[in-house]
């Protein structure tokens, strides 16, 4: 009886003993996937499916491992495959709706995560592991619905209070909410559990939220705390990397990039960070030698980014044909969510240069900007574009972004519009001038420059002063800005004198009204008596003429009365439109 006893329990023993190696695998494999080992994940994970096929939790987390692999439709298989032998199993089921909302199916997956909940839910209640997993895939997906991400694992955390995979993927959950302190605390629990893996990732989840702060210090001291709870914890020593880089400490930057390679997968990719410090340190033929070195080693599995480094490498060695190869790839082989606002500027740039067209490098700025949805940095990328195109000395790209400007500031700025319609007047777009110029007359009415160039603009499109509707045109802007510059005769005497010599050119050669044209000269000489050109033409006009002579463009058009250049009639005291004083 005594030797029967013995027997079961050590039999029972070793089955708690092939349980916890069990339960320590998967654990192994969780731990890989946590800490950028993807390949010795998925090792692990296949290792125990080959050894029971049936295996779920197994099959889930090999799953999360193609996911996080970026191989969406490995992971689509796999679960296909699980649900045909075992179409109740709630973990498959929510690892397919993962897929799913990653594919862009919200309604499909909250199908499959419900139904997974109500197989799951027994006399015990719910699910907490489902619950987990439910969480995690509305956290991760794109079109996952974070306050349902968090519903889920609030009822998760109740069940397995003390499980820190639960705690961080709330507190992920949180900070996706923008919920920061919550996330802080959740972490904060989670980093009690026992695991070393778990509790380095709660504290490198720590300093990212403090990253986003840019409160630097703490997160230091977040991502140290990391490393010393799990040594071989990579994505903190990734993370110390790019902050040393930033430093421009790159002896420090490439000591954690070796700590990284070291604890990370063995792949040639990783030699990228060297590279990239290469880079930094502005040794583009050392860069350029190296990331061609992985493209040669990796094949067709290299990452996007090295073709960028090429791209910025080229671009740096004003070597722009070579760039736009690179940059080619780049954009052949990215994702939409790998690109961002500098790789769709590093384009245009590229393309502008090698054609010639800067309205290239325009489209790429303006693209950029709208892809920015922070205001400042949306207002910082077109005032980049703007010294850009300044430096090109390129005036109709000017008036493009001026008008963007003008449409795209939180406060609209009158001088935005102007400068717009001036610098297509100086760059000979004279029907878009015109336009703007219109659009500033309507916004701002009782200003007398809308009117003013108006005038302007309409006579460099009819120096003949015989077309319409130019000739109506240029007759009421230049009424107008003799009407409004009466607000300060002083300030407006420049533009009252010129609206009064081309009022009275119209109006004696093209109406042949010689009253109306003596009536406009006397209007300009109340803002100016004494000015030489005016009187002149007035008693030009005054002279009793022989009926056989008619008036002539050159004997009665006043002195500059074709068309003006900017730099004689722009409206301050240097005569050069400015900011404030082009339009006031």
């Amino acid at each position: 009886m005594k030797r029967m006893k013995t027997t079961f329990t050590m039999i029972f023993a070793a089955l708690l003993s092939i349980a916890a190696v069990k339960a320590q695998s998967i654990q192994d494999g969780i731990n890989h996937l946590y800490s950028d080992r993807d390949r010795k994940a998925k090792e692990v994970f296949d290792k125990l499916i080959s050894q029971n096929p049936n295996n779920l939790d197994a099959i889930y987390w090999l799953g999360q491992t193609y996911i996080e692999m970026q191989n969406i439709s490995a992971a689509r298989d796999l679960y296909s495959k699980a649900l045909q032998t075992n179409g109740n199993a709630p973990l498959i089921l929510v690892g397919m709706g993962h897929v799913e909302l990653l594919e862009g199916k919200k309604d499909d997956a909250r199908q499959r995560f419900e139904t997974a909940i109500t197989l799951s839910t027994g006399k015990k209640g719910l699910d907490a592991s489902v619950l987990n997993a439910i969480g995690r895939a509305n956290i991760d997906a794109k079109e996952g619905d974070v306050a349902y991400a968090i519903a889920k694992l609030k009822l998760a955390a109740e069940r397995d209070p003390k499980n820190p995979d639960i705690l961080i993927n709330l507190g992920d959950a949180y900070r996706k909410a923008h919920e920061g302190g919550l996330a802080v605390q959740t972490y904060e629990k989670a980093t009690t559990a026992g695991i070393p893996t778990a509790a380095a990732r709660a504290f490198y989840r720590t300093a990212k939220l403090y990253e986003t702060q840019k409160n630097w210090e703490v997160y230091e001291s977040f991502l140290k705390k990391a490393v010393e709870a799990d040594a071989k914890f990579a994505p903190a020593y990734y993370e110390f990397y790019y902050y040393n880089l930033g430093k421009l400490n790159f002896t420090g930057a490439q000591d954690y990039a070796a700590k990284y390679i070291a604890n990370a997968d063995d792949d040639p990719q990783n030699d990228y960070l060297r590279i990239q410090t290469l880079w930094a340190e502005k040794k583009y033929d050392e860069a350029i030698a190296g990331a061609k070195n992985l493209i040669a080693t990796a094949g067709a599995q290299t990452k996007p980014r090295t073709y960028r480094l090429l791209a910025y490498s080229y671009v740096e060695k004003g070597d722009t044909a070579s760039a736009k190869q690179y940059i080619d790839e780049f954009f052949a082989k990215a994702k939409e969510d790998e690109l961002n606002i500098n790789d769709i500027l590093l384009k245009g740039q590229v393309y502008g240069a090698v054609s010639g067209n800067n309205r290239i490098v325009l489209e790429s700025y303006l693209q950029a900007a709208t892809m920015d949805s922070v205001y400042e940095t949306k207002m910082k990328t077109l005032n980049e574009a703007m010294d850009f195109f300044k430096k090109k000395n390129d005036k109709c790209m000017q008036g493009e972004l001026s008008l963007v400007l003008y449409k795209t500031r939180n406060t609209t700025f009158h001088t935005d519009l102007f400068n717009s319609g001036y610098a297509f007047y100086q760059c000979g777009n004279y029907p878009k001038a015109d336009s703007v110029f219109k659009v500033y007359i309507n916004a701002y009415p009782d200003s007398i420059y809308g009117y003013y160039w108006s005038g302007l603009t309409n006579l460099a499109l009819d120096t003949t002063y015989s077309k319409e509707p130019y000739v109506s045109n240029i007759v009421y802007g230049f009424k107008n800005t003799l009407e409004k510059a009466v607000s300060d005769k002083e300030k407006n005497k420049s533009q009252a004198v010129r609206a009064s010599q081309f009022l009275a050119a119209i109006f004696n050669n093209v109406k042949k009204d010689k009253d109306s044209a003596i009536y406009f000269i006397d209007k300009g000489l109340e803002f100016d008596p004494d000015n030489a050109a005016l009187n002149g033409l007035k008693q030009q006009l005054q002279k009793v003429q022989k009926p056989s002579t008619k008036p002539t463009g050159n004997n009665n058009k006043p002195t500059g009365a074709t068309k003006e250049k900017p730099s004689a009639t722009k409206p301050t005291a240097t005569k050069k439109p400015t900011a404030k004083s082009r339009a006031k």
